[in-house]
């Protein structure tokens, strides 16, 4: 086997089509991670709070202090039959999973609480918020998934989320795992606005990703893969949603992540990682 190879296939867990029935109290694919826990029912994500195409403003300056640099922003979202959780003994659990202008921030367990940004910059904002399992897997219905695209201050002219439109979002891995947990890792994406199927339905997209420089790999089903015995050091990632042959031009079709595997005995923090740099698109 290779140093760094995506392996997929024993690596590709059970596909759920939107229509699917998503599986109850599964089991982690994944050791080290709790079970998951429910559906209860049709899973429902909802962001309360900011609504779309809200202008938050923006604090006023306060005479012989700094010019304020960006307003507060609480975000509140409702989650309906999927239970959130945080297991003591592993520190992991079922959590609601934000996005802010393409960066990945840290799990929620305690969403009864709002999620606040102190000082969110100018500008056009667009937040994306889903479910997942302790594994970081996403919960992959219809109603599990949820965008809103505000403002602070003004408008600059960023595109908005259209669920319309297709578009793919980064929900694992994420953050830093210790060498012990590296032997599998998840790699999970959400996909809005088209099917995943084959290149031979014109109608389907599919999934092109390319793990650093290892050969571009394609999923013609919309399901997880685990890469196998990643090595210490920091990894990046690019994935893209295509159209046979070509690649889909829309605004979030396009996306790039990055996580860290360490050497450390003892467990990681967890971090947010940065927002990833300018995307370059698989080769195709």
């Amino acid at each position: 086997m290779k140093p760094f190879a995506a392996v997929l296939a024993s690596a590709l867990l059970a596909t759920l089509p939107l229509a699917a029935q998503t599986p109850v109290d599964p089991k982690s694919p994944i050791p080290g991670y709790p079970d998951g826990r429910g559906p209860k029912g049709p899973v429902v994500v909802k962001i309360v709070s900011p609504t779309v195409e809200e202008v938050i403003p923006m604090p006023a300056a306060v005479e012989g202090q700094p010019a304020p640099k960006g307003a507060r922003v609480e975000v509140k979202v409702t989650v309906e039959n999927f239970e959130t959780f945080k297991d003591e003994a592993t520190g992991k659990g079922q959590q609601v999973q934000l996005v802010l202008d393409g960066r990945v921030l840290p799990a929620w367990y305690q969403i009864d609480k709002p999620w606040v940004f102190p000082a969110l910059p100018k500008g056009t904002h667009t937040l994306l918020a889903f479910v997942q399992r302790p594994w970081q897997e996403s919960i992959r219905e219809a109603g599990a998934f949820a965008a809103v695209t505000f403002h602070v201050g003004e408008k600059n002219g960023k595109p908005g989320f259209d669920i319309a439109q297709p578009a793919i979002t980064v929900g694992a891995p994420r953050g830093k795992f210790k060498k012990v947990d590296a032997a599998k890792i998840l790699f999970d994406v959400y996909v809005t606005g088209c099917k995943v199927g084959p290149l031979t339905d014109p109608e389907a997209c599919q999934i092109v990703y390319r793990l650093n420089q290892d050969p571009q790999q394609t999923l013609t089903t919309w399901a997880p893969a685990i890469w196998e015995n990643v090595p210490v050091g920091k990894h990046t990632f690019v994935v893209a949603l295509y159209r046979g042959e070509k690649r889909i031009e829309a605004p979030f079709a396009l996306v790039s992540g990055a996580f860290e595997v360490t050497d450390d005995a003892a467990p990681a923090a967890p971090a947010a990682p940065a927002a990833p740099a300018a995307p370059a698109a698989p080769a195709g």
